[in-house]
């Protein structure tokens, strides 16, 4: 076999759709019963929940997802899958204070200053909205030799005359988020940098104070970058893209071994051969798979410091379409000043899924939580904080947005212990963006060993569709050149 695929989450598919583009014959195997992993779509009861991720960005032409995409040719076998959203997402800080976040800088400008009435907006969000363009619509390739950081090679890369507009951006990745701030707000009203902090938190995985000002501005331009919905939710686009390659679920990578030509893949009910293995998993928490190897372990253990403390807190429900009325738009971010005594971030990314059955929508709200709480309890106090924290954050969904109680009809909810149970993983931030993290820092797509290849949110360039896209495109270049 040339290329196993461990793994059918968004690096899975994404990355087997990429080797399949190069020409390699590939399989994918995944040890759920469902495709997606952490951008799974649940179906319960005849109802579709988004278990983590709800969005599907990188969509406007050029940027990684549409590249990808017409890569792969199968862009009008998808297309009435999606529908592309305009208003994006609610911003709110009280259930009368709110701004809304649209395609674009202009009218998201214009919102904020409706709240927040001031200079500096319109300066910035152009800032924000051309590096993203800038950053996301560039083809280059990034050789970063197995996160082995190599100056020559980071500007050999952007040093061609397609990537000369990125050399000026390069140094963001080592200036803090606050120091551009600066640059364009003598002061920023403390609700506005609620937001900032909660966006930042959300795409960077990373606490404001500590992101490097490149991750926090493309954190800010995620909606800018074409955003759409998917009709039968995120995990339904990906079992869409999945009818293009062979998948095998219920079929667990036990071992990994290195042989001199290739590897030797274990599974429950035998062993294969392939040239080539593509990692889609987060490996870093994956690394006893390597038992055998102990060369890869150690190149990877290194790293593992480096992940997110993070992982997520999940409400998932139904309730009553009639309730809709209440929201103006299928995404809300929901800014508290309720940490829960730590236990949450403080803010709250609701997403609103419409169903085949027309009286009901489900919603996910999810949170960042630490883990080093999570760790601390024993199996009686997980369940006593899962019961506490579904509570509050359903109350608060409540009031927030005045809905009648009863129009919840049904609730539910994860922890970082369900995530481990079903998609293997407790950290579900991969990196934290920070000024001591630049993307030379973290394993590249290709590592240093023969035939290994990386498509997942433990390498460039980072968590959810844009850096698994950015990874697989990168992995694409480098193979095809």
């Amino acid at each position: 076999m040339e290329v196993i695929v461990i793994g059918a989450g968004i690096g899975g598919i994404l990355g087997a759709l990429t080797m399949k583009s190069l020409g390699y014959d590939v399989f994918v195997f995944e040890r759920g019963a469902r495709i997606g992993g952490c951008a799974t779509t649940l179906v319960k009861e005849g109802f579709r929940y988004n278990i983590g991720a709800t969005t599907l960005p990188g969509l406007k032409p050029g940027f990684p997802m549409h590249r990808l995409l017409t890569l792969f040719g199968i862009e009008d076998k998808i297309k009435n899958t999606l529908i592309p959203e305009d208003l994006i997402v609610e911003v709110s800080f009280t259930p009368e204070r709110s701004f809304c976040i649209f395609s674009d800088s202009e009218r998201t400008c214009e919102e904020i200053a409706k709240l927040f009435p001031g200079k500096g907006h319109k300066k910035f969000f152009a800032f924000i909205e051309r590096i993203t363009k800038d950053i996301l619509t560039t083809p280059v390739e990034y050789p970063l030799n197995g996160g082995r950081f190599s100056p020559w090679m980071v500007l050999k890369a952007v040093s061609k005359p397609q990537g000369l507009k990125l050399l000026p951006y390069l140094a963001l990745m080592k200036k803090g988020a606050l120091s551009l701030l600066s640059s364009f707000y003598d002061s920023v009203p403390s609700e506005l940098l609620s937001y900032f902090r909660a966006q930042t938190m959300i795409v960077g995985q990373v606490e404001l104070e500590k992101a490097n000002a490149l991750a926090f501005a493309l954190s800010l331009g995620y909606f800018f970058t074409g955003i759409s919905y998917c009709l039968r939710g995120v995990g339904g686009f990906l079992e869409g893209l999945a009818r293009e390659i062979p998948v095998r679920l219920n079929s667990q990578v036990e071992m990994v071994e290195k042989k001199d030509r290739g590897y030797v893949v274990h599974l429950k009910d035998g062993k294969l051969f392939a040239q080539n293995v593509l990692i889609s998993i987060p490996i870093l928490e994956n690394l006893s798979m390597f038992s055998s190897n102990q060369d890869i372990v150690k190149h990877f253990s290194r790293f593992t410091p480096k992940l997110s403390p993070y992982s997520a807190f999940v409400v998932y429900g139904r309730m009553k379409r009639k309730a809709l009325g209440n929201f103006k738009a299928k995404h809300a971010l929901i800014i508290t000043d309720e940490p829960q005594n730590g236990w949450t971030s403080g803010y709250l990314y609701l997403s609103l899924l419409e169903q085949e059955n027309s009286d009901f929508v489900t919603f996910t709200i999810s949170t960042h939580t630490p883990l080093k709480l999570w760790f601390a309890l024993n199996k009686d106090k997980i369940k006593e904080m899962k019961a506490l924290l579904e509570s509050k954050i359903i109350d608060t969904l409540i009031k927030r947005y005045s809905l009648d109680p009863n129009d919840i009809v049904e609730v539910f909810s994860a922890t970082p212990y369900t995530f481990k149970r079903y998609v293997n993983r407790f950290s579900l931030g991969g990196f934290a963006a920070s000024t001591d993290t630049p993307i030379w820092s973290i394993p590249n797509n290709f590592t240093p060993f023969q035939g290994l290849y990386l498509t997942c949110d433990h390498a460039f360039a980072g968590q959810g569709f844009i850096g698994i896209a950015l990874g697989c495109l990168n992995l694409y270049q480098g193979l095809k050149g």
